[in-house]
């Protein structure tokens, strides 16, 4: 606990980490009389060998992720794919759910239910990779795919069905070696609509930022503000949380993920998973937050939920992300009038993911924290494991996680497998047509107007190329593929 009161601090450890063009932080480290342990000298982690990188992957699964990730790259069909979804699934949906299927939904979902995926989880077993369950359906407040409108005991049914598919996830995860995670949404367990209004009550309540100052308390300070159904709802969705976690907390070994949605929804969401850490997080932690970096408030809502964890006397478990909705979160600001909440540059958004990073692994270092680096981004990824090496955070027993999904960043995933990091991949499922606002988001990340992965298409090719004059692949591909591992374009 001593430790935890040192939170608010830069722990001695942390300053060996931090740059040296930051005179606080060389400050910090004048400062610190102690010095790190000696250490091994630092492995730097082989990203750039294409060969090396996709030597896993099959020459067909090369082939579908450059023709994803070149579909990804027309403009129009990106920026417009969820107006030529909803219109074309009017017309045929059957026709555009299979074409989604086949093409994008392969390349970036493990299945349609949990017993479809169970191939990609062998796969990526074999490879040193972990996964991570995630039920991919979501609904947003103006999703026209949800249930918004529906008779308000069906769309509680269908809620608790989504409860149902992440319990057995949770049960699934026993297949999982060592340590498991179950990622979860809170849309599909709660009304959209309930969610951004108890954001709009916990921000008018004080600071914007402060998205747990009533958490332990959410439904007492909520009832006044809540028509009957509403609060019913709210009860609803309290206990299909708390039943989730007390099934991870039964099982000991599995972790709960809480994904980040948009931010006005976002301050109900971490009210809610800062009351479940309050809840389980008391000797481990159960129960991880999202943060998503290319917010502005980010790095400051990390340190004050430290320091709450601290206080109060939990865990704190973090996941980082850079985020996966600029495209609506600039769209919804720039209509409404307000400030985008969004960093202005992609570099602002890379110098802030990477305070983050080292700002947590210092707690981690001291025994204070857990932290699950899920980036795609290799500089982010190389800086990380090098802070690692330098608090002498062991890459196959601490509380370090690297996370990457499905279909993204292979060469980082495979090459962290291969070092022994402990590297887990997001393995999303769930009915094509459920999932399609997942699949928007993966096509928009992946485009050259949000800086996409022009790398990794490039190492693609470079390997497909070098096996096409070297290996007669392409000859071996056109064979009938009776020994492709089962269901192996999943993971591509």
């Amino acid at each position: 606990m001593a430790a935890r009161a040192a939170l608010g601090r830069w722990g001695t450890v942390n300053a060996y980490c931090l740059l040296a063009t930051d005179p606080l932080r060389q400050e910090a480290a004048e400062a610190s009389s102690e010095q790190p342990s000696a250490l091994p000298a630092f492995q730097e982690l082989q990203f750039d060998d294409p060969k090396q990188a996709f030597q896993a992957k099959s020459t067909a699964q090369l082939l579908q992720s450059l023709a994803v990730f070149k579909a990804c790259t027309i403009k129009p069909l990106v920026q417009n794919a969820n107006t030529l979804l909803t219109a074309s699934r009017r017309i045929a949906a059957p026709v555009v759910d299979h074409a989604v299927k086949h093409t994008f939904f392969r390349h970036f979902c493990g299945g349609e239910c949990v017993d479809s995926i169970q191939p990609t989880l062998q796969y990526l077993e074999r490879h040193g990779i972990r996964p991570i369950l995630n039920y991919a359906a979501e609904d947003d407040v103006n999703n026209e795919f949800g249930c918004e409108g529906c008779p308000v005991a069906a769309a509680e049914r269908k809620l608790d069905r989504n409860l149902d598919i992440f319990l057995r996830s949770i049960r699934d995860s026993d297949n999982v070696r060592n340590r498991a995670f179950v990622a979860i949404k809170v849309t599909p367990l709660g009304p959209p609509k309930l969610l951004e209004k108890i954001s709009e009550v916990l921000v008018a309540m004080g600071d914007p930022s402060d998205r747990g100052h009533s958490s332990a308390q959410l439904r007492e300070v909520m009832l006044p503000h809540l028509e009957p159904q509403e609060a019913a709802s709210l009860d609803a969705m309290l206990r299909r949380l708390d039943t989730l976690c007390d099934a991870v907390v039964a099982k000991g070994n599995s972790r709960i993920l809480v994904d980040a949605e948009h931010t006005y929804m976002q301050p109900a969401i971490d009210a809610l998973a800062i009351r479940l850490q309050q809840r389980c997080n008391r000797s481990q932690p159960v129960v991880i937050n999202t943060y998503q970096c290319y917010l502005k408030d980010a790095a400051a809502r990390i340190e004050r939920d430290m320091q709450r964890a601290a206080e109060e006397g939990w865990v704190f478990g973090a996941k980082t992300v850079r985020g996966a909705y600029m495209v609506v979160e600039r769209a919804r600001a720039a209509a409404l009038g307000y400030a985008s909440p969004i960093q202005d540059t992609l570099q602002a958004t890379h110098d802030n993911y990477d305070r983050c990073v080292e700002r947590i692994l210092g707690a981690v270092a001291q025994g204070d924290a857990e932290l699950m680096v899920a980036s795609h981004n290799q500089a982010s990824v190389q800086r990380a494991a090098a802070c690692m090496h330098r608090l002498g955070l062991d890459p196959s027993t601490s509380g370090v996680y690297f996370g990457q999904l499905l279909g993204m960043a292979d060469h980082l995933s495979f090459t962290l497998g291969r070092a022994g990091y402990r590297i887990h991949k997001i393995v999303p499922y769930g009915p094509v047509h459920e999932t399609l606002q997942y699949l928007i988001r993966r096509a928009q990340e992946n485009s050259d107007v949000l800086g996409g992965c022009g790398k990794e298409r490039a190492m693609i090719r470079s390997e497909l190329l070098r096996r096409l004059r070297q290996d007669n692949a392409l000859a071996r591909m056109l064979r009938p593929l009776t020994h492709a591992p089962p269901q192996t374009a999943a993971a591509a």
